[in-house]
């Protein structure tokens, strides 16, 4: 058997939640982003299960996910343990959720190290990806909290950054000296320029007990009800206080550090980005549809053809719960279609 690494084996965990109001009408809530095969592929969930499994063992793997998406990980992801998906009784943010996976993984393997990982991304380069994996796996056995951080390439205002102590550099953990909300377009032209600021890409590495330590210490309103769910408490799931990793811990604790992720990562944040990862998969068009004269159009269907003539650079989505056409450049603003339809 081979020796196992200072501080505590690898284990993954991949976060199934979402609330599927950006990629309306393909998505809902009991079918979220990462269930959509937004490339034309296969769906995001299954894509990062692969990428773990570069990570980890399948018995080292975890899925988080609320009661109402655990069937549908389990049909997506046959190879997973029966006993490796955590059932949130209900969604409660990012907080509660990562604690529930980290406690139970900490109850079966004290010492372990876990990766926290969303499963609505797209990372195009898994060597790279699982080396950066590596380097904060080494930082987090030091005891230290781990962010990925994304390398800018552009002055984006949807993303929180990240100021780093000094210019990151690829292969190595640099400390957080601020967390920063999503900035306006003058300052991300300020931070872009700067070269030490990140974006926050929500992945994680750490000791699962640091991590337990420092919620109990930072957010006792989540940690305790959530111990108290594992212990059997009846009822003590719904008293935890529904707050992002960010507000809970990362943003308060200390020696906090950050290893830059230069592997073509996206978040595939709205339509027009799913159609920008469409066109560069490279494959054929759905031969069910027809485009003439519509140069930067893109459809997405599910069943029915769809026929877009002199109509440029807007995004079809054909679906059982309705259709949508939007110009790529306002693709952000599908959140308000739900919520005028929520309203309804």
């Amino acid at each position: 058997m081979a020796p196992r690494p200072r501080g505590g084996r690898l284990h993954v965990v991949l976060l199934a939640g979402g609330s599927g109001t950006r990629f309306w009408p393909a998505s809902r809530r009991e079918r979220p982003k990462q269930f959509l095969a937004l490339d034309g592929s296969e769906p995001l969930l299954l894509r990062t299960w692969r990428r773990a499994r570069r990570l980890a063992p399948a018995g080292r793997i975890w899925v988080v996910a609320p009661r109402h998406l655990a069937d549908g990980v389990r049909a997506l992801l046959p190879s997973l343990r029966a006993e490796n998906l955590v059932v949130e009784p209900s969604p409660r943010d990012t907080a509660p959720a990562i604690a529930l996976a980290s406690a139970v993984v900490e109850r079966r393997e004290p010492g372990a190290v876990v990766a926290i990982l969303p499963t609505d991304h797209v990372i195009r380069d898994v060597e790279r990806f699982a080396a950066a994996v590596e380097v904060a796996a080494e930082a987090a056995r030091g005891g230290r909290l781990v962010c990925l951080g994304i390398r800018p390439d552009r002055p984006a205002t949807g993303f929180g950054y990240l100021r780093c102590a000094a210019r990151p550099r690829s292969g190595a953990a640099v400390a957080v000296e601020r967390f920063v909300e999503k900035p306006d377009r003058a300052r991300a032209r300020r931070f872009l320029r700067s070269g030490e600021y990140l974006w926050n890409g929500g992945m994680f590495v750490w000791r699962a007990a640091r991590f337990l330590a420092e919620l109990r210490e930072r957010a006792p309103a989540v940690a305790r009800p959530v111990e108290r769910h594992l212990d059997g408490i009846g009822g003590a799931w719904t008293r935890a206080t529904k707050l992002s990793v960010d507000y809970a811990v990362m943003e308060k604790a200390s020696d906090v550090v950050v290893v830059p992720l230069d592997a073509g990562w996206d978040d595939v944040g709205s339509w027009a980005a799913a159609a920008r990862l469409r066109e560069e998969s490279g494959g054929a068009p759905d031969p069910r549809h027809v485009l003439i004269d519509s140069p930067g159009t893109v459809v997405f269907g599910e069943g029915r053809t769809v026929a877009v003539v002199g109509v440029p650079g807007v995004v079809v989505v054909e679906s059982e719960g309705g259709i949508l056409v939007v110009g790529r450049e306002r693709s952000e603003d599908v959140r308000e279609v739900v919520k005028r339809l929520d309203a309804r």
